[in-house]
């Protein structure tokens, strides 16, 4: 029994080497599996050990992460496909406040043009001077702070204000970004990307404080500048209540407006410079006085061509009234000096260098002062030439 009892004792230890290397093995083999399971679910875009942390909110499989990857995707494309259309705008205008003051304008009575450039509003106005200057920069403000509330990612808006003839009383483009919602006019102008006021606005404006153009010349949908007249013409402004209405309603039918051409037909280029236009009464009136000249526009050195036309102007026009009267794009603006034309057609200043730009002749001579102050006779010829050298 001894003998036995002997044999069974020294097998104990191996038998327990045996088990030893048994449960390695199965635990060995579990392990394997886990980090296979636990590959398979990484691959997935699942987190293995979601039930160790005994939240659901860490499981992140394809299925259940799914949903959320949706809602994001439907959300950009939900605010890539958010668009403006002329409607929404009419409908803007016609609900406009500024700081609790009422703003608005009927559809009829203006006209939009909308793209991702910006906004474009045209009415006519026989509102005193500083009134159309207010309202025309409260208008602005208010629309681009609906354009910035609609988040379609549209610049900035840009009104344009005319009297009874289509001449440019004022344009201000207004930011979308920042733009006031409240102020005064000195505040609201000072956000403005750019304004500029006609000289027979600005004179009735009498505002010292307030300068006649400041920042970025407005530009019509094409990328022209609005043509406005600095200078106070004879003719001075039509705000005739006839005459504003029936603009309003050319305006409005899209008889005359902002067309993007930058030409004749367009607002800024359809404005004569002296305020007269054919098919108004003050026009008919003075039919008999007009003074015709001819103007040449030369862009040839700066890769254009060369243009002439000839236009009826009210005695008293200048040579600058001649140019904005051939209906072509100017950007100019007031100096010390006088009116300083900048661009022409979009031909502007140093594209060719840093002397170069635009100069006027009148008769083959160069005057050596401002064109805003060489007054035209009857038979004039004045030619517009880009230069690129002093």
């Amino acid at each position: 029994m001894s003998d036995n009892g002997m044999k069974l004792d020294s097998q104990q230890p191996a038998n327990g080497k045996h088990t030893a290397r048994v449960i390695l093995a199965i635990l060995a083999a579990a392990l394997i599996a886990f980090c296979v399971w636990a590959m398979s679910v990484y691959a997935q875009g699942g987190d293995p050990l979601a039930w160790a942390t005994g939240s659901a909110a860490f499981q992140t499989t394809t299925e259940e992460g799914q949903p959320a990857d949706q809602d994001a995707a439907v959300s950009q494309e939900a605010s890539q496909a958010l668009k403006l259309t002329t409607d929404d705008v009419y409908s803007a205008l016609a609900t406009l406040q500024f700081d609790g003051t009422d703003v608005s304008l009927e559809k009829g009575v203006a006209r939009v043009v909308l793209s991702s450039d910006g906004i474009w509003v045209e009415e006519a106005s026989s509102a005193d001077a500083p009134d159309m200057v207010l309202v025309c920069a409260q208008r602005s403000a208010a629309l681009a702070a609906w354009a910035s509330e609609q988040g379609v990612g549209i610049p900035g808006a840009t009104w344009i204000c005319e009297d009874g003839t289509g001449a440019v009383r004022m344009a201000i483009t207004m930011p979308t970004a920042g733009a006031p919602t409240t102020g005064d006019l000195a505040t609201l102008l000072s956000a403005a990307t750019g304004y500029g006021i006609s000289g027979d606005a600005y004179a009735k404006l009498n505002a010292d404080n307030i300068s006649q153009f400041a920042g970025v010349a407005p530009t019509l949908p094409d990328g022209t500048a609005v043509s406005i007249n600095a200078n106070v013409t004879s003719a001075g402004e039509n705000l005739s209540a006839t005459d504003v209405a029936t603009r309003q309603k050319d305006v409005s039918s899209g008889t005359v407006g902002v067309t993007g051409t930058g030409t004749s037909s367009g607002v800024g280029s359809s404005s004569s410079a002296t305020g007269a236009q054919s098919g108004s009464s003050s026009a008919q009136s003075t039919q008999n006085a007009k003074v015709r000249v001819t103007v040449t526009i030369d862009a040839r050195a700066d890769g254009g061509s060369s243009s002439s036309y000839t236009v009826s102007l009210d005695p008293g026009a200048t040579a600058y009234d001649a140019l904005v009267a051939t209906g072509a794009g100017v950007n100019a603006r007031s100096t010390a000096m006088g009116i300083y034309v900048a661009a022409i057609n979009g031909y502007a200043e140093k594209d060719q260098g840093g002397e170069s730009g635009w100069k006027y002749a009148v008769n083959g001579s160069y005057p050596n002062y401002s064109a805003g102050s060489y007054t035209l006779a009857d038979g004039d010829a004045v030619t517009w030439v880009y230069v690129t050298s002093a």
